[in-house]
């Protein structure tokens, strides 16, 4: 499975969950490179990782990808409700993009910090998918 339709699946999964929508807003603000004047707070994919890992009688793929979350609001609050709600999202996610099966959606890291320039709160979601091809 591509990383590119792996995504637009992990997309729509999350411009369709209420949690989300509740702290990225609606429409979700889920861009796929961070642009100067993005309205806070908004996530991107920072990170898109592919590799095989095929078993004797399938094929699959392996991606880890990294969503950032992108504050500017007083206190990592809601840097925090976003992760939250985007690793809880992933987590019982069962999306069926054409030409795979995913497998499995495996939150594997989050945090939360400051940014270097002190201004916003940056969040960090690591997911592993492993997709079956078809």
């Amino acid at each position: 499975m591509s990383a590119a339709a792996c995504q637009q699946a992990l997309d729509a999964v999350f411009r369709a969950d209420p949690a989300v929508q509740a702290v990225l807003g609606n429409p979700v603000r889920l861009i796929e490179a961070q642009v100067k004047l993005a309205a806070f707070p908004f996530a991107v994919w920072r990170r898109w990782e592919t590799k095989p890992v095929d078993a004797s009688l399938v094929q699959s793929d392996e991606h880890i990808a990294t969503l950032e979350v992108v504050c500017r609001q007083t206190g990592a609050e809601i840097a925090r409700q976003a992760v939250a709600a985007l690793a809880t999202c992933a987590a019982m996610a069962k999306p069926n993009p054409q030409g795979a099966r995913i497998v499995l959606i495996l939150p594997l890291y989050s945090d939360v910090m400051r940014s270097a320039d002190a201004r916003s709160w940056l969040g960090i979601v690591r997911l592993k998918i492993i997709a079956d091809r078809i």
